[in-house]
């Protein structure tokens, strides 16, 4: 694949101070114009300051200038009027209304994995006469940003052009509701979802285990039990623990450990890849999806700040 890594994205919220607060209790790095970034580095998010929160911008990783042409040429011919510079092509999504740029990057270096301990099961047994080091656990910052989901008026529009366009690969997808894209060996950097208005419907980052998501997640859910939104339980598609929380602009923010990772494309279709039907699109087990999933609370001054763009 010659995308090979979400570089992260900007969005805009109302409060940027109120987002910085919340990001350091996270304990991500960085700040609003520089990137907030995980524990391990790599991909960045980036806070801009407007009326109404709105996602503006995802970049990815290319290799070359090689690749940067192919896409080039990919747009093109779907008349996508994209925009070449030295070591980027950008194209603007109509229907989400978010800036797509693929860049030249270095690709993400490897990370450890010293802190994961092998769990007790039946049969595999790992500890014994001991408590299991998760209790002792603390809340740590997420290692990595690793996908975000975008709510677009035209879910096919926006899905074919990052697919056809850009280059991503599908993973799943359930036609009309859903759609898993990767740029990297991840199951998915970016998901789609129908909206009435563009949003960001959420972002993730990954945690070392289900212990590490624990401990995170519960750190700010008992700082503030309203910043509970969903989880915990275990995705469908990708695999996934997840525990969602409300950020302080109104978006969904993730924790997650255990994603599928798939780097044999045929192998994934033959074994991975799996038919998505109602039964599994939200979850495998875990609570019911909240209705504001489907309809965000705030969908009244999204549409009101939209129109005031003049979408």
């Amino acid at each position: 694949m010659s995308l090979h890594r979400l570089l992260g994205f900007r969005h805009a919220v109302a409060d940027p101070g109120a987002l910085a607060s919340y990001y350091a209790e996270l304990g991500l790095s960085g700040d609003a114009s520089a990137g907030y970034a995980g524990s391990d580095g790599g991909a960045i998010v980036l806070v801009d300051e407007a009326p109404f929160r709105r996602l503006i911008a995802v970049d990815i990783g290319c290799d070359d200038d090689r690749d940067l042409e192919a896409v080039q040429q990919r747009l093109n011919a779907r008349g996508a009027g994209c925009s070449r510079a030295s070591e980027s092509v950008s194209v603007l999504d109509s229907a989400s209304r978010v800036l797509i740029t693929v860049r030249v990057a270095e690709r993400e270096a490897g990370t450890s994995l010293a802190d994961f301990v092998a769990p007790n099961a039946p049969g595999a047994v790992a500890r014994l006469n001991e408590r299991a080091h998760g209790v002792f656990g603390a809340p740590r910052p997420p290692r990595r940003l690793g996908h975000l989901v975008i709510g677009t008026p035209d879910l096919r529009a926006t899905r074919d052009l990052l697919v056809d366009g850009i280059g991503c690969k599908v993973s799943d997808e359930f036609e009309g509701v859903i759609h898993f894209l990767r740029c990297s060996t991840d199951h998915h950097n970016i998901g789609l979802v129908h909206s009435s208005v563009p949003i960001l419907q959420h972002y993730s980052w990954e945690c070392t285990d289900l212990d590490h998501l624990g401990h995170t997640a519960t750190a700010l859910y008992r700082a503030d039990p309203s910043r509970h939104a969903w989880g915990i339980g275990r995705h469908f598609a990708g695999s996934n623990f997840y525990w969602y929380l409300r950020d302080p602009s109104g978006a969904f923010l993730e924790l997650y450990s255990d994603l599928d990772r798939i780097t044999d494309d045929e192998a994934w279709e033959q074994r991975g890849r799996t038919p998505m039907t109602l039964e599994h699109t939200i979850n495998a087990w875990g609570p019911n999806l909240p209705p504001e999933f489907i309809e965000p609370h705030d969908l009244a001054e999204l549409r009101a700040g939209w129109a005031n763009l003049g979408s």
